[in-house]
């Protein structure tokens, strides 16, 4: 069987993650990535090579796919609802562009999710949102995101930092969804605390607000407590470089990142919004704080573990 794979573009991350593990998975059947940032994810280009299951992860792509009144793809079309689209405009300023944005985006939604054979949220919590935004019509089958934890039995290769050398490490894309300014407002309440407890934070990852939260390390006067990986391929191993994994998105989907840190057994503080808390639930080395709070992160961060306190 011919199995499309459409994405927005093939960048790193969770999304891209999901999509190798489920090529992974079907070991008998001829998949293809489409992403649209090369034009590739049309119904043409799809029914020109056969496709018979479409899985599109991304909005963009779908667009894409219909964007032709004349021309439908032949094979069964299944989108992946994430949650973070769901939630996107809740916690963008409310001026009238933005209210406008999100009915405009809603009501192209929902002409396109009518378009689709299936549609697939990740967690129970994302399939009651699209049901009540988009109509509680809508069929809307849970698939969570998983991952194996035998792939994380084994030690970690060689990584540009030691195992556990920071206190504190926060692994994603730097974008204003991801709360990397807020993880810095935290740093900066109880910067005192940490420097004299040595409690540095590493951050990995790249993007568009790299430059301006480097910026604002060095305007709050913590340069000293925070390092700035980069990006980095495969970084999600570098949660073992520090002791506590720091997740402060303002929303999120299925955090892949999350899964594994399960996985691995490894001691997260993360902001409680839904995603993070599908994963987390029940989970004891897990503590959640409310999203965009600063000063709540900043008590959890300053009490998270024994401290190595400097020599007198």
């Amino acid at each position: 069987m011919k199995i499309a794979y459409l994405i927005d573009n093939e960048g790193l991350g969770g999304g891209m993650e999901y999509i190798r593990r489920q090529i992974a998975a079907h070991p008998g059947d001829e998949a293809r990535i489409f992403a649209s940032d090369r034009g590739e994810c049309t119904a043409a280009k799809l029914n020109e090579w056969g496709a018979e299951l479409i899985h599109v992860n991304h909005l963009k792509a779908l667009c894409q796919l219909f964007q032709s009144p004349f021309r439908r793809p032949h094979g069964q079309v299944t989108f992946t609802v994430h949650g973070i689209h769901l939630r996107k405009y809740g916690f963008l300023p409310q001026t009238l562009a933005n209210r406008l944005k999100r009915a405009l985006r809603r009501r192209l939604e929902q002409w396109l999710y009518r378009k689709c054979d299936r549609l697939v949220a990740l967690t129970p919590t994302d399939a009651k949102d699209i049901r009540r935004l988009y109509g509680e019509g809508l069929k809307v089958d849970v698939e969570p995101n998983t991952v194996d934890p035998a792939e994380f039995a084994h030690p970690v290769g060689n990584l540009r930092y030691r195992p556990d050398e920071f206190a504190f490490v926060c692994i994603a894309r730097f974008d204003f969804q991801k709360g990397q300014d807020v993880l810095l407002e935290a740093i900066a309440l109880v910067q005192d605390e940490l420097r004299r407890t040595q409690r540095k934070t590493l951050l990995v990852g790249g993007g568009h607000t790299l430059p301006a939260m480097r910026r604002l390390a060095a305007a709050k006067g913590i340069a000293d407590l925070v390092e700035f990986a980069g990006e980095i391929p495969k970084a999600g191993a570098y949660m073992t470089c520090g002791k506590v994994l720091v997740a402060p998105s303002r929303w999120e989907g299925m955090p892949y990142l999350l899964l594994e840190a399960v996985a691995r057994g490894r001691p997260v503080i993360a902001a409680d919004c839904p995603g993070n808390r599908d994963v987390l639930a029940g989970y004891a080395r897990g503590q959640l704080f409310k999203a965009a709070s600063a000063p709540a992160l900043a008590a959890l961060m300053a009490n998270a573990m024994p401290a190595r306190r400097t020599s007198k």
